[in-house]
């Protein structure tokens, strides 16, 4: 089965690191794991690049902080 997964890991700042993955497993929870751990693989992959690019951005003026 395909799944489309979202991840969102929060900051102590309020801050939030999002990823979308899709996947394709045998169950809810298989999507789940493969997708948790890709989502780590990038986040160590971000933190060891000397620059990340950013390929899409989204900015909101006057928003409040939930």
């Amino acid at each position: 089965m395909n799944f489309k997964v979202k991840l969102a890991h929060l900051l102590d700042n309020g801050d939030k690191v999002e990823m979308e993955a899709w996947v394709e497993a045998a169950s809810h929870d298989a999507a789940y794991n493969t997708a948790r751990a890709r989502f780590g693989k990038a986040v160590a992959q971000l933190a060891s690049a000397p620059e990340i690019g950013i390929d899409k951005s989204k900015i909101e003026m006057g928003a409040e902080k939930h």
